[in-house]
């Protein structure tokens, strides 16, 4: 990790991935992902430890896949003893049918160009 590009990722790290898999009513979908991404934009991308998060909707509108970045695991506990993720997870959670979090260890990062 890199001071200059806090949220570039380095190839070589062992950075905690958290998959958030949400299935949704395709009426709610796009207020999901509105808030997913206010949230993420005032409040997640703030945190320490925070690498990146990218976020997914299903063609049907019926599933919302959110890949967040953490450089550990102190960083997500960290950010889910703070209030205002507590509030983004409950306000999520009302929008949402179910709501799934995953975590994975991130152990090979390969980038590319397409043709």
């Amino acid at each position: 990790m890199t001071t200059d590009h806090p949220t570039k990722l380095d190839p070589g790290a062992r950075h905690v991935t958290i998959i958030n898999t949400y299935v949704v009513a395709p009426d709610h979908a796009e207020a999901l992902l509105d808030l997913l991404v206010r949230a993420t934009e005032d409040t997640l991308r703030h945190m320490p430890g925070f690498v990146s998060a990218n976020f997914h909707l299903s063609e049907d509108r019926t599933q919302l896949v959110n890949y967040a970045q953490w450089q550990n695991r102190g960083a997500i506990a960290g950010a889910r003893d703070n209030p205002s993720v507590a509030a983004l997870i409950r306000d999520a959670s009302q929008i949402a049918d179910s709501f799934s979090p995953v975590e994975y260890e991130l152990r090979r990062s390969i980038a590319g160009t397409a043709p």
